[in-house]
Order: structure tokens, then C-alpha cells, then sequence
């Protein structure tokens, strides 16, 4: 018997492309030939769509999230035993009404201070124990799957990880900060580091990012840095793979970098991610440099000298690093979730 699986995500210019591509890296960790899976997003997004095509997956019309009818009728007609949302703004009377529509609610989500009423809870940010108890309090009667161990990845990230190697000193540098970049660090990062001529800048920015010209045309007479546009997750992996530190924000791709063993330099650029990356540099595993409006670029230049002459403290980070993010075994996860939705 076929499983039809609904997975509904947030698209907007001012969440950018993380929830599709968690989502994405999510339904083929539990892809198999008895399970369809059908896309649902408030936005249509060409680029996804030609993505999803590529794997068979459904992209379905966009839907008000927070109009319980469309959602029921969606359901109904898509047939969708198990919902995935993804979608940080689902009411929680909705939570509760498509719970008793469907065989399991799983809920992603990143916020530490909400009921979500699901069957499934999964958070794979760096939390503190107060964190953990405080979600636990609020979703007593839901299988929670917490922390950097159920961490939703690319299937082919191990094959990836494993060439990671040892650098010696820091040649290469990666910058992302999210696809859409609204508060417009990747612009501020060049700027402050625009007079660093023996270091290899290799800047992604997203295809929401709508400061691409202006960073385009800054950086067209620098030989140094490099611009990499809308890339898939796949290739943002391997991108990352051959650089040696890294300037981003507190997104799913800070744990990405994390994961691969690459030491970062993180801005909070949203208020969600505020908790994870205290606890994150209580621990020693970030160097935090604080909320978006308080960086300035002389700030961002001198985080950077620091660990260009201060191998000591390069290698300090890294150590703490892969204390807490040293795992092999990624299928923690796809086994929780297999377990709980095996087929009927």
C-alpha cells in the first residue's frame, strides 16, 4: 500500500530556500518505492519545481496554511496519510485539526516556546537542557527528536564529510548568509575584508538575495573572490568542502558547516536563531560575533585576523567543534522516523 506524504513549507523572499531544502534532504533520507511525496508551498518557485521533477516528487499549487479548508481539502484529495510541515506560522488549532485527519502530524521547527500538538517533534539545533525541558513541558504527549543527533541532512553527506582533511593554515574562505540575505551581510562581510588580497573568498549568495548586482559588481575587479550563485545543497556541500573557515549565519546551514568540521564565524541575522547560537558559543563551537545590527565591518575584520595569526586559536575552535559534532552515524534519525510511520 502506497503512503502519500504532504510536505508543507514555508517560500517566501524573507524565509529563503532553507525549509525546501530541508524538506527536500528529509523526504529522501525516507524515500522508498512505497512512499509518494507531494510538496506544498504558500509561494510556486519554478526553481524548486524543476528540482523536484528530477526526483519524481509532486509540486502542488500554493495554499493559505492557515486556511483550514484548503487544507482539508487537500488532504482529501492528495490522499496524505502523514503530513510534514515545515511552516514555522501553522496555527496550532490547525495543528490539532490536521492531526485528526491524518496518521501522523510531524512538525519541524525551530522555535523552543510553542505547542505543536503533532505527533513528532523535531528541533536538530544545539540546545541546553533548560531548552530541552522547557519543549518537553509544552509537548508532553509527542515523540521529540532533539538536538544535533537528529539532524536532517543530505543523504550523500557522509561521502562528503570523509574527505574532509587537516589544514594547516587558512588558504580558502566560505561565505553564505542565507538565501535571501535580508539584512544584506554578504554586501558588509566583502566590504570589510576588501583589502585582504592572500586569502580566496568563495562567496554563495541566494537566488532571493536581491543585492546580487551590487555584490557582483563589487567584488568583478577582485581576483580573489568568487561568486557562486543558486547552487543546490549538494553543491554548497562540496563547495564547502574545499574551504578551511567560514562567515554565515545561524541557519541550517551553520549546522552543515558544523557537521562537515568547518569552523565558523556566525551573525544571528533572525531572533529564532538567538538561543542555539548562545548555547552553541557557551560551548566554544562558534565564534559569535552578535546580532546582525551590532556587527559592523570593522568587527567582521578583526574576527578574521584573529585566526589568520592565531593558529592557536584556529585550532581551539576546531577541537571544540567536533567534540559535539564528531557523529558518523547520521541514521539516527531515518530509523526514529521509519519506526514511527513503517507502513500499515
Amino acid at each position: 500500500m502506497i503512503q502519500n506524504i504532504g510536505l508543507i513549507f514555508d517560500s517566501n523572499f524573507k524565509t529563503g530556500g532553507g525549509h525546501f531544502w530541508r524538506c527536500f534532504n528529509f523526504s529522501k533520507l525516507l524515500q522508498n518505492n512505497k512512499r509518494k511525496f507531494f510538496f506544498i508551498s504558500n509561494k510556486f518557485d519554478k526553481n524548486f519545481n524543476r528540482i523536484l521533477k528530477k526526483e519524481n516528487f509532486k509540486y502542488r499549487q500554493k495554499i493559505n496554511f492557515n486556511d483550514f479548508n484548503q487544507i482539508k481539502n487537500l488532504i482529501k484529495k492528495l490522499k496524505l496519510k502523514i503530513i510534514v510541515s515545515d511552516y514555522y506560522h501553522l496555527h496550532a488549532k490547525n495543528k490539532k485539526k490536521i492531526r485528526d485527519l491524518v496518521d501522523k502530524l510531524i512538525v519541524i521547527d525551530d522555535h523552543l516556546n510553542k505547542k505543536h500538538f503533532c505527533d513528532i517533534f523535531i528541533n536538530n539545533n544545539f540546545m541546553n537542557n533548560e531548552s530541552k525541558l522547557k519543549i518537553k513541558e509544552l509537548n508532553p504527549n509527542t515523540n521529540l527528536l532533539l538536538g544535533p543527533d537528529y539532524f536532517i541532512h543530505n543523504k550523500k553527506f557522509l561521502k562528503i564529510k570523509k574527505k574532509i582533511k587537516k589544514k594547516k593554515r587558512i588558504k580558502n574562505i566560505f561565505i553564505f548568509f542565507g538565501t535571501s540575505d535580508l539584512s544584506n551581510e554578504t554586501y558588509k562581510f566583502i566590504k570589510s575584508v576588501s583589502r585582504i588580497e592572500n586569502i580566496n573568498f568563495k562567496i554563495l549568495v541566494g537566488n532571493l538575495n536581491k543585492n546580487y548586482k551590487s555584490i557582483v559588481n563589487f567584488c568583478k575587479n577582485k581576483k580573489n573572490m568568487k561568486i557562486f550563485y543558486n547552487l543546490s545543497n549538494y553543491r554548497t556541500l562540496k563547495l564547502m568542502q574545499k574551504t578551511d573557515f567560514a562567515f554565515g549565519s545561524g541557519g541550517i546551514n551553520l549546522t552543515e558547516r558544523l557537521f562537515l568540521g568547518l569552523p565558523s564565524a556566525v551573525i544571528c541575522t533572525a531572533k529564532n536563531q538567538k538561543k542555539a547560537l548562545l548555547a552553541l558559543k557557551s560551548k566554544g563551537v562558534i565564534h559569535y560575533l552578535g546580532e546582525s545590527k551590532n556587527v559592523k565591518e570593522k568587527k567582521i575584520k578583526s574576527c578574521l585576523n584573529l585566526y589568520l595569526e592565531n593558529k592557536e586559536k584556529y585550532t581551539h575552535l576546531e577541537n571544540k567543534m567536533n567534540i559535539y559534532y564528531k557523529k558518523e552515524n547520521f541514521n539516527l534519525l531515518e530509523k526514529s522516523i521509519n519506526f514511527e510511520i513503517k507502513e500499515n
